[in-house]
């Protein structure tokens, strides 16, 4: 938690930095280019990372370490051999379709390489279990992207990516020279190898639809809003950076988990860290964002000005989406690491297409709003596939926590949407203050048992019996 907050803290102040230091069509560039390395880093890198974090850990649920290693050493390979062409591709499509400099191009390239060697080297700290280094070198390396971007900053320069690609790099030399005495060992099995390269096809294809949709908000705002509406695109995607600290803390660790549960054969194991994540995700993090939907207008005006307060309706609609791709995190995880991959990503493709075919009908009559729609009507359908899945597979009780939690947070987007122009800061911060509150009291029967089932080792379900979709199956 402590290294992901620094890595999403990064990437806010670096944003507000920029943000500041820029006009609103510079800083939508920026965003527009971070956006194309996201993408670029998904085509591949991004696969190998989810296979490092299943497949090092299953073989060591297994009790097999030498293919452990294995397995590290051919994803090491795959990650790099696919990395430098798809940096360059990256660097140089940008270029023709942005215009840009040669100044501008190389930092696209550098960005994207660094970037994906960060995230394959990431989950593979993860995979062997290092932990405590990864926090470390997530630490160090924030200090160093957010002290080089104060230098670029002060100093006028462009250069606005160059600082977070030094520290991607440095993370990625650092993890790099941890795990080295770790990854000495036979090779892998053919079988296995026709395994992994199945996973990491089907998980690229999904980090891709899901992701790669977000960061594509941006490129779609390039082409259906005015260029003052791109930079509200850019704010709402840096800001929902730190909403996934506690998801992604929780993936991060989760799914090395639960492969090593599959490994080991104990489905009741990944039964409870699914059910009691959700339910975490659910109830703690509801009243939070309610908050936030009605705080949209002073959270854009603190990070970049009061130019920027015009984009709240892009920012809730952005808040509402991240809700749920949030809370399914644990259900993809589940599902992830055993045998129904496809789920998540036969979800994601789907709420892809739903979402283009809203930006589509949507973005033309209604501009950077109806790229919004879209991109909450894809997440829905994309987080709504693995959470129905996982309900019904392992039996789980999260009809109640479902049901206040998503009906807390809808209620405060249309209130926020339809009240907007009637309130003033002083009234939206009481209403956020009230919403905060009343989320709190409508869960407090569900915080309980979260809390109950944190002390006692395993949920207990008020009552003993299956939802709805637990007794269909």
């Amino acid at each position: 938690m402590a290294g992901l907050v620094a890595l999403g803290l990064t990437r806010l102040l670096h944003g507000a930095m920029v943000s500041r230091a820029t006009d609103q069509e510079t800083f939508g560039l920026v965003g527009t280019l971070i956006a194309v390395t996201t993408i670029g880093s998904l085509l591949l890198p991004a696969g190998v990372a989810s296979a490092a974090s299943k497949f090092i850990p299953f073989e060591h649920g297994r009790g097999d370490d030498a293919a452990a290693r294995g397995v590290h050493r051919l994803l090491v390979r795959v990650g790099w051999s696919g990395t430098v062409p798809i940096s360059l591709g990256a660097a140089v499509g940008a270029a023709a379709v942005l215009d840009l400099g040669w100044v501008d191009t190389v930092q696209v390239a550098a960005l994207c390489c660094a970037f994906s060697a960060y995230s394959v080297q990431k989950s593979v700290l993860y995979g062997f279990g290092l932990v405590p280094a990864y926090t470390r070198l997530e630490l160090a390396c924030s200090g160093v992207s957010l002290a080089a971007t104060v230098l670029v900053v002060a100093a006028g320069w462009s250069v606005y990516l160059l600082p977070l690609a030094a520290g991607y790099t440095l993370f990625t030399i650092g993890a790099w020279w941890r795990v080295r005495p770790l990854t000495k060992g036979p090779k892998t099995r053919h079988a296995a190898t026709r395994e992994i390269a199945v996973f990491v096809a089907l998980a690229c294809i999904g980090t891709l639809c899901s992701q790669g949709f977000l960061q594509g908000t941006q490129l779609l705002a390039n082409h259906f809003a005015a260029p003052h509406e791109v930079a509200y695109f850019a704010a709402a995607v840096t800001l929902i950076a730190p909403t996934y600290f506690l998801p992604r803390a929780l993936g991060i660790v989760l799914f090395p988990s639960m492969a090593r549960a599959h490994g080991a054969g104990d489905m009741d194991d990944v039964r409870r860290q699914a059910d009691i994540s959700t339910r975490a995700l659910l109830v703690v993090l509801a009243p939070l964002f309610a908050a936030a939907l009605l705080l949209a207008p002073e959270i854009l005006t603190v990070f970049g000005g009061t130019d920027y307060a015009d984009g709240a309706p892009v920012l809730r609609l952005m808040l509402a989406a991240t809700y749920l791709a949030v809370v399914a995190v644990p259900a993809v995880n589940a599902l992830s690491s055993g045998a129904h991959v496809r789920v998540p990503v036969l979800s994601a493709v789907a709420g892809l297409v739903t979402g283009l075919a809203v930006v589509a009908a949507l973005g033309g009559p209604l501009g950077a709003t109806g790229v919004g729609l879209g991109y909450l009507c894809g997440t829905a359908v994309t987080a709504g596939g693995p959470i129905v899945t996982a309900w019904r597979l392992h039996r789980m009780s999260w009809l109640a926590p479902a049901g206040l939690a998503v009906g807390l947070v809808a209620a405060a987007l249309v209130a926020a949407s339809i009240a907007d122009q009637w309130l003033n800061p002083g009234t939206r911060i009481a209403a956020a203050a009230f919403a905060l509150i009343m989320g709190i009291f409508l869960l407090r029967g569900q915080i309980r048992i979260l809390r109950d089932a944190s002390i006692g080792g395993r949920l207990k379900v008020a009552g003993g019996s299956p939802s709805r979709w637990g007794r269909r199956v």
